[in-house]
């Protein structure tokens, strides 16, 4: 049985689709093994919009409990913070190498980012395909 991240939320919107699930913060958080990556805790509310399930009854205002597998978290995580932290310092080291003045290497440093944030974005439908998550 994989572990699961899960939080609860309440629906506020349903089509033939999706369902949007407003995330609430509690202080379960605290006791998350990945709080420190979720950012979840820290957040007030957020919006998941999720493939509405055939086999569910759902309804407006619904209470619920949006969960994702724990490796599909931890994918998650380096999409969003390993991948970026190694092309920065990847590309600062080799501007270094290069005797490149501090604040220049600054800059594009950061601006190297630009290109990986750009193929997630035309990728973000074939990524999003990835996660899955599920309402209990």
């Amino acid at each position: 049985m994989e572990h699961r991240i899960s939080h609860e939320g309440i629906i506020t919107s349903i089509d033939d689709n999706n369902v949007e699930v407003k995330i609430l913060s509690k202080s379960a958080c605290a006791s998350c093994n990945i709080k420190g990556a979720c950012n979840m805790s820290e957040m007030k509310e957020k919006v998941i919009v999720i493939p509405r399930p055939k086999d569910k009854d759902l309804s407006m205002g619904q209470e619920v409990t949006v969960s994702m597998g724990l490796g599909q978290a931890n994918k998650a995580v380096i999409f969003a913070y390993v991948i970026p932290t190694i092309i920065l310092f990847s590309m600062m080291f080799i501007l270094i190498h290069f005797k490149i003045e501090e604040g220049v290497n600054a800059l594009i440093s950061i601006g190297s980012l630009i290109p990986y944030y750009l193929i997630l974005f035309l990728f973000k439908d074939k990524i999003k395909r990835k996660f899955e998550y599920e309402i209990h």
